[in-house]
């Protein structure tokens, strides 16, 4: 079985993403959800009808204590919008595509992860996989417009059931409404605890690769190549209107992370390297000696893009499978123009280069 670590840490890498994006909305959705629901208690006293009645829809006016009117939902949808400036419909609407995005990761972890499923030390994990493909992504308002149906009740015109069933007040499907978004909105930070858990239980699993190559030295690297672009914007703007430190090429780049690794690294060596693709010239990458990995830096340019990227790093990782020293591939791509259209689908097509003496992986940032 190949090494599961590259996989982990790309599915991390893109849960990261989509919590970071969604977690603070999230929060004030469930908010605005809480606000909304606090006129359950009051539209509750307006109703003046009752189930298995013609009057079921029947309420109090708000404007007058005296008048009854017949409402649909969507008047105590206005009715918050107004009061509380919570458009619940609008709400609603954004809770769907929010998770929507969560959804299409569910599916691609399952399949990412199905390697798993014949792995006997596994067994517990394939549990928890199958509890995420199987994931509720909250219960529709039925689910909660039941409880609310009294288990018995008065029926004066059997012709109400015959008509077509029972028929819900509005208030109660506002109600229902409003519980269901509210166990969306929620439901994704289920999903990542979830997903967490998994992730890191496999991780603990999976086998220690060859040499001294740890998931300290892993966070470190990582935690480089995520806050590149940052550090390099900080550069330029420096203190006292000082010349910017600016980053012309891939020479500038690859300088810049020889310093950083130095940092971290006791034994950083120089490794030259001249590619095989056409219009190359000696490249140097760096060699972390006692953790027995190489580090390959890029710069995207005009002419560097997608296609180019993805043939040279093919041929680089043929090239690094062959050396004595190499038990890792890690490849930067330094991307501040956003030149790659696709960078997570390379990422993850690099990574699929892996095999059990030498994975491959690949950041392409910003």
């Amino acid at each position: 079985m190949n090494d599961l670590i590259p996989t982990i840490s790309s599915l991390r890498k893109a849960l990261s993403d989509l919590d970071q994006a969604h977690a603070q909305e999230l929060v004030a959705l469930s908010e605005n959800l809480a606000a909304a629901k606090e006129f359950e208690i009051y539209f509750e006293r307006l109703w003046v009808g009752g189930w298995a009645r013609n009057d079921f829809n029947h309420y109090q006016n708000p404007n007058s204590q005296h008048q009854t009117i017949q409402v649909e939902a969507d008047y105590f949808y206005e009715y918050i919008a107004k009061k509380a400036g919570v458009d619940v419909v609008a709400l609603g609407s954004r809770i769907t595509e929010i998770t929507a995005g969560f959804r299409k990761f569910q599916k691609h972890l399952v399949t990412e992860l199905s390697v798993i499923r014949d792995v006997e030390k596994f067994n517990n994990e394939v549990g928890i996989l199958d509890k995420i493909g199987d994931f509720r992504w909250g219960f529709d308002s039925n689910t909660f417009i039941k409880t609310r149906i009294p288990n018995h009740m008065p029926v004066y015109d059997l012709g109400i059931l015959s008509r077509g069933g029972l028929s819900v007040p509005s208030h109660i499907q506002v109600w229902g409404y409003l519980s269901s978004l509210q166990t969306q909105a929620v439901a994704p930070r289920n999903f990542n605890d979830m997903v967490v858990q998994l992730l890191r239980q496999l991780e603990l699993k999976s086998p220690q690769r060859s040499g001294a190559r740890t998931d300290y030295t892993e966070k470190i690297l990582a935690d480089i190549f995520e806050n590149f672009h940052p550090f390099c914007t900080q550069l330029r703007n420096r203190h006292n209107s000082r010349a910017a430190f600016d980053l012309t090429d891939e020479y500038d780049v690859q300088d810049l992370i020889h310093a950083i690794l130095r940092l971290h690294f006791k034994d950083v060596r120089e490794e030259e390297y001249t590619p095989s693709y056409a219009g190359s010239s000696t490249r140097v990458d760096f060699l972390l000696k006692n953790e027995q990995i190489v580090i390959e830096v890029k710069k995207t340019r005009q002419g560097l893009a997608d296609k180019q990227v993805g043939e040279q790093l093919i041929l680089d990782a043929v090239h690094y499978a062959n050396h004595p020293n190499c038990k890792g591939l890690i490849c930067f791509v330094y991307d501040p123009e956003s030149r790659i259209k696709n960078p997570r689908g390379l990422e993850e097509d690099i990574r699929k280069l892996s095999n059990d003496s030498m994975p491959v992986e690949l950041f392409i940032r910003p």
